[in-house]
């Protein structure tokens, strides 16, 4: 079944205009619904809660609150998605398509992070990397634009991140009108003559319909060369969401090489050079990117209008460094920490780039998306082994604080434009530097189980979990890992445009989310935090009356999966009023019909 065209049903829209009243820092003015201000008081008295019983010890039994009339968001179709590279030669592996299936998940970000400010979609192949000879990443022979458009129709959708940082000469910047023909090939029409124009480097980019006829023809007899783009699919994909660039705020403006490819500034001979010539360099600031973002968002609506395209951003707060540059040593295979950035000079990096992306070019974006790889580590181990008690913190407690952050800094620079503008996570997962003790693994998917309902409940309308063959989500054999696990769990609580509903606990060491599904049925969903003891939940639920029976998910540390699936089981004695037991580093779900 072709799943690639999503039709949001209008029960949902106000879950993915924006953050606005979703989070609790949010401001409630004479101009917001009342639905709103309800919506955000309660998530206030929430936190508030949260933080007064906040405890490294779940207790003996906690009490949890489900209001199944009070709405608190709906899942987007984008939400449940996966990052996947172009240098994955397992992306086409024939198990894959039905393993992400099973997952919930529906969206696959292409070409993948780095990769993308190299990549071309009309020659598959990479640009030189910051003016070297050679290139800083492999391409799998299956994964070219013509093929991955094939998977992906089967998966669902995709958000693209088109090339910002270079052309295909590796001579210049990314060009606005390689990014449309990108547009055009995915989402045109064989019949539109608009011409793309050419670009800085002198290549004609061709009309609009010359892309879209190459996507719609049969491969020739002898290949000149784009035969990879000949996939016999005369229907537009209809792709909505389209990035610049990924995470253009490492192009060494800041200091230091630079994680990110970007030749609006040349680079010097020797990389040790970058620092001298590239950082504070006007060409290479916030602003400049601000500017020519514009160029692209207008370049390719004018290809489809009916796209949106959006802005990496860094995280918005003061003193956080987005991702000290941490590198591998190709020899070792260890990561040295090679941080350049002064924390005395740059404290306000994150606010200064959003600051100045967001001023010069808000009247054209239509999302931003942030990366978050929650990574602290413990004392005890030097500091290389994952904090599991932070990670799993870290759904309510330091991704608040970020989307405050966000939301202070679009209320700041772009006035009421800012309610209409979405947000993504194009990127989060846990930092492949830090080690995660096999004991500890299951803290993955309680932390992936945890996040998803999390953002779905502040509104944003995509996360990528990164990566599809990394971040413990699928081994090279394909094997699922926790997060994998954490994510089937979210899909066993609620489908894409399924809605959640208000759900509290009374302790900070027992997540719960509740979602009210398409039949009307209750899907409750309960982690239980402590990696030692046990707890009962005393679920209270209003707002409509449910059945006595029902179906159970288990997935923890005594509860493992089977291979590849989490296994539902019969419940009986269910009610509104219900007593839970829950296992140490246990996720739960309960899904409850409504009573007949």
């Amino acid at each position: 079944m072709k799943r690639s065209s999503f039709h949001l049903p209008a029960t949902c829209a106000y879950a993915i205009l924006s953050l606005w009243g979703s989070i609790a820092t949010a401001q409630i003015d004479n101009s917001t619904p009342e639905w709103k201000k309800e919506q955000t008081r309660g998530q206030m008295e929430d936190a508030a809660a949260q933080a007064a019983v906040k405890t490294v010890k779940v207790p003996k039994e906690v009490k949890v609150n489900v209001e199944m009339d009070k709405p608190r968001g709906v899942m987007a179709p984008w939400v449940m998605a996966v990052q996947a590279l172009v240098s994955d030669a397992h992306l086409s592996d024939p198990d894959v398509i039905q393993l992400l299936r099973s997952a919930g998940i529906t969206t696959v970000r292409y070409p993948g992070g780095r990769i993308a400010d190299t990549y071309h979609f009309s020659a598959y192949r990479p640009s030189n990397w910051q003016g070297l000879d050679h290139p800083n990443v492999g391409y799998a022979p299956t994964n070219d634009l013509g093929s991955f458009s094939r998977f992906m129709e089967q998966v669902g959708t995709t958000i693209f991140t088109v090339n910002y940082g270079s052309n295909g000469a590796g001579t210049g910047p990314g060009a606005p009108a390689e990014a449309a023909a990108w547009v055009a090939y995915v989402n045109g029409n064989p019949t539109d003559t608009k011409m793309l124009g050419k670009d800085s480097a002198g290549n004609d980019w061709q009309t609009v319909g010359y892309w879209a006829g190459l996507r719609g023809a049969a491969p020739l007899p002898s290949d000149d060369g784009k035969n990879f783009l000949r996939i016999q699919h005369p229907t537009p994909f209809g792709i909505r969401y389209w990035e610049v660039g990924n995470e253009v705020f490492e192009n060494g403006y800041f200091g230091g090489e630079g994680l990110e490819e970007d030749l609006h500034v040349p680079y010097p001979k020797e990389a040790k050079e970058n620092a001298k010539q590239r950082k504070k360099n006007a060409g290479l600031a916030p602003e400049a990117y601000g500017k020519n973002f514009v160029q692209f968002a207008q370049e390719m609506k004018a290809v489809d209008a009916r796209i949106k395209v959006g802005v990496p951003l860094d995280k918005p707060l003061a003193g956080q460094i987005n991702r000290d540059e941490w590198t591998q040593d190709p020899v070792t295979g260890k990561y040295q920490q090679n941080a350049s950035v002064s924390v005395k000079e740059d404290f306000n990096k994150g606010i200064d780039w959003d600051k100045g992306v967001l001023s010069t070019a808000c009247n054209q974006v239509d999302f931003v998306s942030l990366h978050w790889y929650p990574s602290d580590t413990t004392q005890d181990s030097g500091y290389k082994d994952l904090d599991s008690y932070k990670l799993l913190a870290a759904p309510q407690d330091t991704l608040r604080a970020i989307l405050a952050g966000l939301v202070d800094q679009l209320q700041k620079n772009c006035g009421q434009r800012a309610r209409s503008i979405q947000v993504a996570f194009t990127e989060v997962g846990v930092a492949p530097y830090v080690k995660v003790p096999e004991q500890e693994e299951v803290v993955l998917g309680l932390f992936a189980a945890d996040l998803y309902p999390q953002l779905v409940e502040y509104g944003v309308i995509n996360a990528d979990w990164a990566e599809l063959h990394n971040g413990g989500f699928l081994d090279n054999r394909n094997k699922p890992g926790a997060p994998y696990f954490g994510m089937q769990m979210v899909h066993a609580l609620m489908n894409f445009n399924d809605a959640l509903v208000a759900a509290s606990s009374s302790s900070s060491m027992l997540s719960v989310h509740a979602s009210k599904r398409a039949d009307g049925s209750l899907g409750l969903m309960l982690i239980n935090k402590d990696a030692k003891n046990a707890t009962t939940a005393k679920v209270q639920v209003s707002g409509d009356k449910l059945a006595a029976m029902g179906m159970r998910f288990d997935y923890g540390k005594t509860n493992p999966p089977d291979v590849r699936t989490v296994r539902g089981k019969a419940m009986e004695g269910l009610s509104n009023s219900m007593s839970i037991p829950m296992p140490p580093y246990t996720a739960t779900v309960i899904v409850i019909p409504k009573a007949q």
